[in-house]
């Protein structure tokens, strides 16, 4: 008899991965389900009632499951990051770091170890083959697409990932899942940041600091004229126009965030809009000069945040670096962001937004 492919299916109880594991189990895979346990216990992503969930997914597939403890991991990296990178006058994407060192890392180095063939979520995302790469690609059900979530993770191991729901609609998902009375309860979708119980994140991180008056500092217009005090630069974010506390005769918005001197520079809307901006730390799905090889980085687009829509760009590449000039200006864009790079709708990389301090 041949051996079953094995396929570890990372499951938070919600109804997408429930429906990644019941479709791989119907397709004739050997499927296993694994839960990570977060940090902390009521994190949204996977709570207890996420945990239950998922048991019971696995009982009635009659597959097996397994939990795994990435609490001390998951703080380290993701939760001090997210912390660390607001102090920082930075705008963090911590999903983005979280599939790559976590679920698409940890998770996966240990799967890979228990002899597990492959790793499958129940992201909405494709891999496809274009010129001896595989890249990611925008999922069917465009609006529901987490390709640039997923832009981040180690492209050696897109060869080991399964993405099921990448040719299904949210609609259809919901459809099968209520059909086959996949969930037990309905569990709301997490939009925010998973392990932030407050209202307001700053709030979250304002409890981990001993001293948050080392982070109070002014509120300076782009002309120098300094307009107030605010009492933490973990408040505010790019293009943020309100919650300034200041008043002027026009609209403000946040321009930049410097951790040295702990000031906030605001300016009129006109100073929002930019054309270029540099990306660091890149992790790359092409060997650029083989997929370019008249070395003409043509039809190329960006996205500079989740939402945002495509921009057309043209990208130099300087070292570890990637110099990006728009095409049309962007408002806001965001140090601290993740820059995704796009060739006919698949991924070719991603990179953190640099900070530039243009308003000194």
């Amino acid at each position: 008899m041949k051996k079953k492919t094995k396929v570890a299916v990372g499951l938070s109880g919600g109804i997408d991965s429930s429906f990644a594991a019941y479709i791989l189990k119907k397709q004739g895979y050997d499927v296993c389900g694994f839960t990570l346990k977060f940090y902390p216990e009521e994190n949204r992503c996977c709570d207890l009632d996420g945990l239950y969930q998922a048991q019971r997914l696995c009982s009635k597939l009659d597959i097996p499951h397994y939990t795994i403890d990435t609490t001390d991991f998951f703080k380290k990296e993701i939760v001090d990051y997210f912390i660390t990178s607001y102090l920082s006058g930075l705008t963090p994407n911590p999903c983005s770091f979280c599939n790559r060192l976590v679920k698409f890392g940890y998770l996966f180095e240990k799967i890979r170890a228990m002899g597990f063939n492959f790793l499958s979520t129940g992201h909405y995302a494709s891999i496809v083959k274009r010129k001896k790469h595989l890249l990611l690609k925008c999922a069917k059900d465009i609006v529901k697409s987490q390709e640039y979530f997923l832009s981040l993770i180690k492209p050696e191991i897109l060869p080991y990932l399964i993405f099921p729901l990448g040719s299904y609609t949210k609609d259809k998902v919901k459809k099968i899942s209520q059909k086959e009375k996949l969930m037990f309860q309905e569990r709301k979708e997490s939009q925010d940041i998973c392990f932030v119980k407050e209202k307001q994140y700053y709030n979250f991180i304002e409890k981990t600091l001993k001293d948050p008056q080392n982070y109070y500092g002014n509120i300076r217009h782009i002309n120098g004229k300094i307009l107030g005090r605010h009492k933490g630069i973990y408040y505010f974010t790019y293009g943020q126009r309100t919650g300034l506390g200041i008043s002027w005769h026009e609209p403000l918005y946040v321009l930049e965030v410097n951790e040295r001197d702990n000031a906030v520079i605001v300016g009129e809307k006109k100073y929002l809009a930019k054309e270029n901006f540099s990306v660091k730390n890149i992790n790359s799905f092409v060997n650029w000069k083989s997929y370019f090889p008249d070395n003409k980085l043509t039809d190329i687009k960006v996205k500079i945040r989740y939402n945002s829509k495509l921009y057309d760009c043209v990208p130099e590449l300087k070292g570890e670096r990637i110099l990006v000039t728009l095409k049309t200006a962007a408002e806001a864009i965001t140090p601290g962001q993740i820059a995704v790079f796009y060739h006919k709708g698949a991924v070719l990389a991603a990179g953190v937004i640099e900070k530039d301090d243009f308003a000194k």
